[in-house]
């Protein structure tokens, strides 16, 4: 029985030790991962929903769609796998979001599917559209700069794999209280309507890193959305002097000096892409009056009117216009955010006359090219693989701003 008692005493005494072990050996990663400067566990911040209002009516303008995208010798085709859960939509609605899907497709390149929720529901009154990056990562491995944050479709074609893989890539809502939604995709659009397919493509450039995380409240700008870290976007916006929106030196974070800077009308991209694609540091919407969605992470009204081949991505849509192409401009600055862009259409985009026919009819189904994305069927939930790893110790967070 002593014998007996003994090993009972020498197996609790081994158990302690063991425990001890591994609490101590716990309190030494908790440690390195407070650590300045080490990379944290995942991090969840609330996000903040932005709005595009629709323009007034204008004149009827149509930019055409891109041709095939060039690529260096020897490269392979853009092509990206886009798959899309839609709540609400109509079939000719579906078919709208397709073709801009298709259009996507075609100009970036990602080894990762990215996934889009797509709601038709009632937004605020005067909103075609809303759209988020549903996360923002940094530190994942692959990322071109430590403590930045990248939206999670471009952190994934990055990192080669799906950082989150149990959330969507793109959140995005279309106003169901719009009587006069344009459904085709030929461009042709009438007048008095709007075009469903220009949205979309819109939308889902923001999804795809089109934003930053500036924010103004109360004469005060801010940007990290609290972390104390840019987004990519961010750190290529200058002023017309070409001095450094996140250059702390000169702008404090935050600071009433920010907030000037936010709502001066004089603010730029200074990414290279962007700035050949323009000729010139291309121009941010940055007007006097803080517009909540509108305002820092689009380009600038007046400077790419209706018509304009780089007009997708400013902060309104007037009534009759088409715009069925990126435009250089935003390829341009999307590259240099992280994306593989194709570089520039072989042909540039053109502004149609009203009175152009188009061969299209309204309702002519999208030709599907071979490396077409797949849209999963309305409701449909996305399976996700078991086996995709997810890399230890990225951070993320929902994006705090999205615009549409």
């Amino acid at each position: 029985m002593a014998v007996k008692g003994g090993a009972v005493h020498r197996n609790s005494y081994s158990w302690r030790a063991g425990w001890l072990s591994a609490l101590g050996a716990l309190s030494l990663l908790i440690g390195l991962l407070a650590a300045p400067g080490a990379q944290a566990q995942a991090e969840l911040r609330p996000g903040a929903p932005a709005e595009l209002r629709a323009g007034p009516p204008g004149r009827r303008t149509r930019v055409a769609p891109p041709g095939p995208a060039l690529r260096p010798a020897g490269a392979a085709p853009a092509s990206a796998t886009f798959i899309v859960t839609y709540t609400g939509f109509s079939a000719e609605a579906q078919a709208a979001f397709q073709a801009a899907v298709d259009i996507w497709s075609g100009q970036i390149s990602s080894p990762v599917p990215i996934r889009v929720s797509a709601t038709w529901t009632a937004l605020g009154a005067g909103v075609l559209g809303s759209a988020r990056a549903r996360s923002v990562f940094r530190n994942f491995a692959g990322a071109p700069l430590a403590g930045t944050w990248y939206p999670s479709a471009v952190a994934n074609k990055l990192a080669g794999v799906d950082l989150d893989p149990a959330a969507v890539d793109i959140e995005a809502s279309f106003s169901s209280a719009f009587p006069n939604w344009y459904f085709g995709t030929d461009g042709n659009t009438p007048a008095q309507e709007y075009d469903l397919e220009t949205v979309v493509l819109h939308e889902l450039g923001h999804g795809l890193g089109f934003t930053g995380s500036a924010a103004y409240s109360g004469g005060s700008g801010s940007w990290g959305a609290g972390s104390g870290f840019p987004f990519g976007y961010d750190r290529l916006v200058v002023d017309g002097g070409g001095q450094a929106l996140i250059d702390t030196g000169l702008f404090a974070n935050p600071s009433a000096a920010l907030g000037s800077l936010l709502t001066s009308g004089d603010l730029f991209f200074d990414g290279p892409n962007a700035v050949a694609a323009a000729g010139g540091r291309p121009k941010l919407y940055a007007p006097l009056g803080w517009q909540s969605g509108s305002s820092y992470a689009h380009l600038d009204e007046s400077t790419y009117p209706a018509g304009s081949p780089n007009s997708l991505m400013t902060p309104q849509l007037g009534q009759g216009e088409a715009i069925l192409n990126p435009g250089p401009i935003t390829l341009g600055l999307l590259k240099d955010i992280g994306w593989d862009s194709a570089g520039a259409p072989t042909s540039t985009p053109t502004n149609t006359p009203t009175n152009t026919p188009v061969s299209t009819p309204t309702n002519t189904p999208v030709s599907t090219p071979t490396n077409t994305p797949v849209s999963t069927p309305t409701n449909t939930p996305v399976s996700t693989p078991n086996s995709t790893p997810k890399p230890p110790f990225q951070e993320f967070m929902p994006i705090v701003a999205s615009y549409t």
